[in-house]
């Protein structure tokens, strides 16, 4: 694999040469402070310039990054829509020997725009001055701030939602939508109130990284266990018993939560516990 080196020399030979590229700019865990680097970081790059359709009328000028066996173009597909604003375009590319470039063509008429949708931004290359509200790569706008009542409440509610609906699903044999329930609706709580069990314990705000990789951390070896266990839901059973530990550690989370916050405790537990017990009966 090319290192690091021999990758931004080649990014700025390119650069450098090409008058319609106007500035480049380094993203993502590349330029953050709080991630150790690895060899598996992608490279996100971004070109600010004159002419995004010039670059977009042929891919050959994509062969000086090297043999490209993967590509994908957000902005050219059809079945999903795309994250940015019309006129960007970007090329996510997979090249033979392991390196992954991101790489985003901004029209440098949206320089400011550019700059306010991500704080993770270093300026590598700035031929005429244009990046003045680049600021220091920070990743603070992510870390998980302390909840207010409303927030917990919601959380709360959404969650044992999301369990009485999976209960439903286990009970009718409807495994892939008891699945669903908990990979969509309820886990998507449970990971949230984590994250805020992780600050009432360490202090707010809190980093839990990206998708929540970091809230292991924050966890006991006993939590940790009943978190991974909710992740086996190949069988009705299981389906089950991961229902259960979902319910078990969210209880163990926003108890603590509501007290560290001096919150009542919502009675949406018990009721909805109370109710996937009676459907078993019937």
């Amino acid at each position: 694999m090319r290192d690091s080196e021999e990758m931004m020399g080649l990014f700025e030979g390119m650069a450098q040469r090409d008058e319609r590229i106007r500035a480049m700019t380094l993203e993502g865990s590349r330029v953050n402070p709080n991630i150790t680097p690895d060899v598996y970081q992608d490279y996100d790059l971004t070109f600010l310039v004159t002419d995004v359709k010039s670059f977009r009328a042929s891919d050959d000028w994509l062969a000086e990054f090297g043999n490209c066996v993967f590509m994908q173009k957000p902005e050219a597909m059809s079945l999903f829509p795309p994250d940015f604003p019309e006129g960007w375009f970007s090329y996510l590319m997979i090249f033979e020997d392991g390196v992954k470039i991101d790489l985003t063509l901004v029209p440098v008429k949206d320089v400011e725009a550019y700059f306010a949708q991500d704080p993770l931004i270093r300026v590598l290359l700035d031929k005429d001055g244009v990046c003045t509200m680049a600021k220091a790569p920070s990743d603070e706008q992510f870390w998980v701030q302390e909840p207010s009542w409303a927030y917990f409440e919601d959380c709360c509610n959404q969650f044992w939602q999301g369990c009485h609906y999976m209960a439903k699903g286990l009970l009718r044999g409807q495994q892939l939508y008891a699945n669903h329930m908990m990979e969509q609706v309820a886990r998507s709580e449970l990971l949230r109130m984590l994250g805020w069990y992780g600050g009432t314990k360490k202090g707010f705000p809190i980093n839990c990284g990206k998708y929540d990789r970091d809230i292991p951390g924050f966890l006991t070896k006993k939590e940790n266990e009943m978190l991974f266990a909710t992740y086996r839901l190949d069988s009705i059973e299981n389906g089950w018993e991961a229902l259960r530990g979902a319910e078990d550690l969210f209880h163990i989370a926003s108890w603590a939560v509501s007290e560290g916050k001096g919150y009542a405790y919502p009675n949406f537990e018990f009721q909805v516990r109370s109710y996937i017990e009676t459907l078993k009966k019937l």
